[in-house]
């Protein structure tokens, strides 16, 4: 029995002395272990950076081609367009144009013809708005301020030459800029949504207070078949 009550007491006098280091302050008390973390509290670092949304903008690589009497057109119009509100896209671009005239005749005061070739250069940009009405079918606006560097083969003349054994042909250069606004309803060729093929027809309706003799569109009227303006 008293066997017992000893074996009690050390027990006993153990368990006091455990409690007591626990209320001890660090380095005395025992460490507490350590919370585990779970799978989903883990630091998974800063996370990749979410691009634009792609399919809020259209693009528009178009190009300009034309046939003129004496001469060739080309040129790009690139444009770009951000979905603002449901099927309302706002935008912009750039144009460039190199037109080239080969062999045009000017006649001299006795009557003989010579021949020389001209060039103009037409670059600028502009904004635009369009609503997108159903499926492919879209209406647009477009507002662009183009500047023109021409040789004015319109008033082109032939000269004698400074030994007065010749004829020269004297064209002079024009500088002008011209405001245009575009109007138009087309089609899109392609079910994509953000990829611009269209069928369009414009008229700009400054037409009407532009030098005609200098204008991109002397007669007011554009149309588009695909990437290709035509006017």
């Amino acid at each position: 029995m008293k066997k017992i009550i000893v074996l009690l007491g050390i027990v006993f006098a153990f368990n006091l002395i455990q409690a007591q280091d626990d209320n001890l302050p660090a380095p005395s008390s025992k460490p507490k272990p350590e919370k585990p973390v779970m799978p989903n509290e883990q630091f998974h670092g800063f996370g990749k950076h979410k691009g634009p949304d792609l399919s809020k903008w259209i693009i528009e690589p178009d190009f300009n081609f034309a046939v003129i009497t004496g001469g060739i057109s080309v040129g790009l119009s690139p444009n770009i367009g951000y979905n603002v509100w449901k099927g309302l896209f706002v935008g912009g671009g750039l144009t460039y144009i190199y037109t080239g005239y080969k062999n045009i005749g000017f006649t001299d005061n006795i009557g003989g013809t010579h021949y020389a070739n001209a060039q103009w250069h037409t670059f600028g940009g502009g904004v635009f708005l369009q609503y997108n009405i159903w499926k492919g079918l879209f209406v647009r606006s477009r507002f662009e301020v183009l500047h023109r560097i021409l040789d004015d083969i319109n008033n082109g003349s032939v000269q004698l030459n400074s030994q007065g054994n010749g004829y020269t042909v004297y064209i002079p250069k024009v500088q002008t800029t011209i405001p245009n606004l575009l109007l138009g309803v087309g089609y899109n060729l392609l079910e994509s949504r953000n990829f611009f093929f269209p069928i369009m027809v414009s008229y700009n309706v400054l037409n009407s207070v532009t030098d005609k003799q200098y204008a991109l569109y002397p007669k007011g009227w554009v149309f588009q078949l695909g990437f290709v303006n035509i006017f």
